[in-house]
């Protein structure tokens, strides 16, 4: 039986047949089962999934934006990088006038930068309150980013660099709770509005300014015993910045509001 809402698609596959008897049975004594969404793929449960999912994306690319310009040979403090992600990093300098800086040389020259990153690999975590219920995931990434960084001078000083890019991903991941197991196959494609760092790194380890705004549209496959639901969504993710002084931000996906901690990559507390 495939329900339809909106946008939203949901199939519902069961074995017993007297399961699929009482879902028919249903069909007909309801006369609005157009709203009817099971609760393996509900709303809030998609949406935590999604801001878990999308929390440590954005995380992973705040850090990025700092290695890319480490990479650069441009100073940068760098979180912890996960071993599990394989990177490929290609760059384009340019000067004050637009030129390009051939292998970015002479740096002090290089006013503004292109680095082309691939990554691929997988990443793991749990998510949810340990006292009423811990849901592990783990998955693979796949994703590709265009980061244009540009250095802006105060006289003769750099004083702070702003980044903005466009990446698209290709992410799976599987969230489970020990009864119910929920893959996630996410199409994703991020925007880095403006994103501003003040010099030096050492004592501005975060954005100061600037957003980041993913749009994902996920398809999901949920299993309880012999029960199947699949279904397909859309959400927006945004985390407007400055975090404060411990890497907190405010994640915000379709109306709802979070806590992401840039250090641990966790959401929590999304009401």
């Amino acid at each position: 039986m495939v329900l339809e809402q909106g946008a939203v698609h949901v199939k519902i596959s069961r074995v017993a047949p007297f399961v699929v008897a009482a879902a028919v049975f249903s069909f007909q004594a309801c006369s609005d089962t157009t709203s009817i969404i099971p609760a393996l793929v509900a709303d809030s449960t998609i949406t935590k999934d999604v801001a878990v999912s999308a929390g440590d994306a954005i995380a992973t690319a705040v850090s990025d934006m700092l290695a890319n310009e480490s990479a650069s040979s441009l100073s940068a403090v760098i979180g912890d990088i996960a071993p599990e992600i394989v990177y490929n990093r290609t760059r384009t300098c340019y000067d004050a006038n637009g030129g390009v800086v051939t292998n970015c040389v002479p740096l002090a020259s290089v006013r503004k930068i292109i680095t082309h990153v691939v990554l691929n690999g997988s990443r793991s975590g749990t998510s949810g309150d340990p006292q009423i219920r811990t849901v592990s995931w783990s998955g693979a990434v796949h994703r590709t980013a265009d980061d244009t960084l540009q250095r802006n001078f105060t006289g003769s000083t750099e004083s702070s660099r702003t980044h903005s890019a466009l990446s698209t991903g290709h992410d799976t991941t599987t969230f489970s709770d020990g009864t119910i197991s929920r893959f996630a196959a996410e199409t994703a494609s991020d925007a880095v509005k403006a994103l501003t760092w003040n010099l030096p790194h050492s004592q501005n380890p975060w954005p100061v300014s600037g957003k980041i705004v993913r749009e994902v549209a996920v398809h999901v496959v949920a299993t309880r015993e012999n029960e199947t639901v699949t279904r397909d969504v859309s959400r927006v993710v945004e985390v407007t910045f400055p975090a404060d002084a411990q890497g907190n931000v405010v994640l915000t996906i379709n109306g709802k509001t979070c806590n992401l901690n840039l250090v641990t990559h966790i959401t929590s507390a999304c009401h």
